[in-house]
This record gives structure tokens, sequence and C-alpha cells, in this order.
């Protein structure tokens, strides 16, 4: 008779309802399968029926304020530890700095087994967050990286840190249906006769929407039919819009707003632009590449590995060289789709989530009987 696997216990801590929860749900559905059973707390947000039926019957919201969250945390580790009270987890998986430092403390509190650290980002640990990995070095802890770079990157800055527990796992989403591309345009309020260039996600300095503005701007002005449509909110906003009057281009841009729906509208997009100046992985690229949409991109952190020699790569903060790669594709519909249909396939290869459950599952299995 083949020997029964035993249960591992997953506690998964993640930072708010606001964002990645569709990224926080393929990890839960990945470790809640046998041998793995799954509990997920959210430190921050109110309880959401439908994130809740989303991520299953082990799901807490804690509505944690953010004062909670600061310095110590002491508040924050007593509602966990009492939402967590009698059991005893095999592995923490915490996104991002402050649910970490709440994984560790758990595991001092013999809560937890071993403690996954998930880094989205790249240069996340300075200063404080640097002394409190480097303190956690000979602690059951695991740093899983989005990408390759993002593990160099951990590996430069804390070399007396155990490769062994450095892992790279790339970030995965789903498929996806899209609105046709008329659909699309009347939701965002784009014109159809334009061509439209789509750029998605926050509007802050790191991804580089002021340099897009300027790469566009020559091809504006020598063809009317250009659209740029920025899909996101963020503190550059009225920065981007100045910018985009005083180069002329105004009527040519437009500011959507955040969207939660933006992947069913990636078919408004003839062509995906992610001008980033950093990338630990780059979720939005995915998208796009599920909805086989062209991209260029700042080839930058993680992207080039998510890319391969799929897209248009080109230097970060040359806007001649974006420029470029703009007209190379207004120019070439015959490489757009060839380019959209590589990218969906290259995605359906390596990163989607059957290839991101099974690493992540092997990777559990490993620190768990490493912890027993």
């Amino acid at each position: 008779m083949p020997a029964v696997e035993q249960s591992l216990r997953v506690l998964h801590l993640c930072p708010d309802t606001r964002y990645l929860t569709e990224l926080f749900a393929l990890y839960r559905e990945a470790l809640d399968q046998p041998p793995f059973q799954s509990t997920v707390v959210f430190l921050r947000g109110k309880p959401d029926a439908a994130l809740a039926q989303h991520m299953g019957e082990r799901v807490q919201f804690l509505n944690l304020s953010r004062n909670a969250l600061e310095g110590l945390r002491l508040p924050a580790l007593w509602r966990l530890w009492r939402s967590c009270r009698g059991q005893r987890f095999d592995l923490v998986v915490a996104h991002r700095f402050k649910a970490l430092t709440l994984g560790l403390a758990l595991y001092r509190l013999r809560v937890a087994r071993h403690v996954f650290g998930v880094v989205h980002e790249m240069g996340q640990f300075d200063g404080h967050r640097r002394r409190v990995i480097e303190r956690a070095r000979k602690a059951p802890l695991t740093l899983i990286g989005v990408s390759d770079a993002v593990v160099a990157d951990l590996a430069a800055r804390f070399p007396s840190f155990p490769t062994a527990r450095l892992k790279a796992l790339p970030n995965t989403v789903v498929d996806h249906a899209l609105l046709t591309r008329g659909q699309a345009c009347a939701v965002l309020r784009l014109a159809p006769d334009r061509f439209w260039f789509g750029a998605i996600g926050r509007l802050v300095s790191v991804k580089g929407y002021d340099l897009l503005l300027r790469a566009f701007a020559p091809l504006a002005h020598e063809i009317p039919r250009l659209g740029l449509a920025l899909v996101g909110t963020g503190r550059e906003e009225a920065a981007l819009r100045a910018l985009s009057h005083d180069l002329g281009i105004e009527e040519q841009v437009a500011f959507c707003g955040w969207r939660e729906d933006v992947r069913s509208l990636l078919g408004a997009f003839e062509v995906c632009v992610f001008p980033s100046r950093e990338e630990g992985f780059g979720l939005a690229i995915a998208e796009a590449m599920v909805a086989e949409r062209p991209v260029i991109a700042s080839a930058v952190g993680g992207v080039p590995e998510l890319l391969g020699d799929e897209a248009l790569l080109v230097p970060p903060d040359e806007p001649a060289a974006l420029t470029a790669a703009l007209r190379r594709l207004y120019d070439d519909p015959a490489l757009r789709e060839a380019m959209g249909a590589a990218l969906r396939a290259r995605w359906q290869a390596q990163f989607s989530p059957t290839q991101f459950a099974r690493r992540l599952q092997a990777f559990a299995r490993e620190a768990a009987g490493a912890a027993r």
C-alpha cells in the first residue's frame, strides 16, 4: 500500500484586499490541493463576500489600520496570533515586507515552521529592512523572487544569505475573455477610428510614462490618427497631464483612470507599451501576452526573461529608441499579429498557472521537509 503523504498546513499573509488578489488566489489554489491545506489572512481591508468566495472557506479579514502595521506591529501581531491560536502551520507565505515580518514573528512564537517571503520588486530591502533579513538568515526563511533578476538582486544585497533559500518563481496570470475592440473602446471612451497604443499601470515615476509621452510626441505630430491611452492612477497624473499639454499632444492622449476590468479591455489597443525604469516581473505585461497584444517594453529587471525574443525591448530612459519601436509596430501589421501570437504561446509554455503551481508546490514540499 503506498504511503499517505502527511498533510501540510499553509498560512497565506496578504497585505490588503485592493491589489494582487488574483495572484494571491493562485498561490492559495496551488497550495490547497492534497497534501496542502491553505488558510488566507488579509491584513488590511474590510470583509469582502466576493473575494472570500474566491479564496475558499478558510479566509479571514483582519481589517487592520495602517498604524497597526507600523513600527513593531504589535497590535497586528496580537490580532494575527489570536486568529491563529491553537494552530500550527508548516509554512507561512508572506507577500511584501510587513507581512514577512509578521510571518517571522509567528515562527518565533512557534506558530509556523517555515516562512516564504515573496519579493515582488527590485531593491526592496534597504536600511531597517535590510537588517531584518540579515538577522533572519539563520531562521527557516526562504526568499522567493518573482524573477531571476529579483533573485540576483537579493543575492547581491545579502551575500551571507544561504543561496539554497533564494528561489525564483515567476508570477502568473489566468486566461481571460476579451471584449471586441469596439466594445472595449466604448467602455474606455476611446475613439475607435484611432490607432491606440495602450499603457497599463500606476502613474508613478518608476513606470516611465513621462518618457512614453516624450517618445510618442514626434509620431503624434506626424500621424494625427495615433492615440495613447494610459490606464491607471497615481501621484504623477497631474504632472503627466501637464506634460501632454506642453508637448502639444493632449488631444491624442487619453487618461482612462484605474479599471479593475482592464484585462478584458486590452483588445482596444493595437500595441501595449511598458516603459518602466525598473520592474521585478511585470504582471500587466503577462496580461498583454495572454491577450495576444504585441508588446514594447524597457529591458529592465525581470522583463527580458518574461518576454524573451518575442517582443521589442528598448533601453530604459531613451525616448528615441522608444519612438523607433512605436513607429516600427505602427508600420508593420504583420509583425504585430505574429508578435501577439508568439507572446501568447510563450505564456502558455512557460508562465501559465500550471507551471506556476508545479514550481510552488515543489518549493513548499522541500521547505516542509527541511522544517520537520
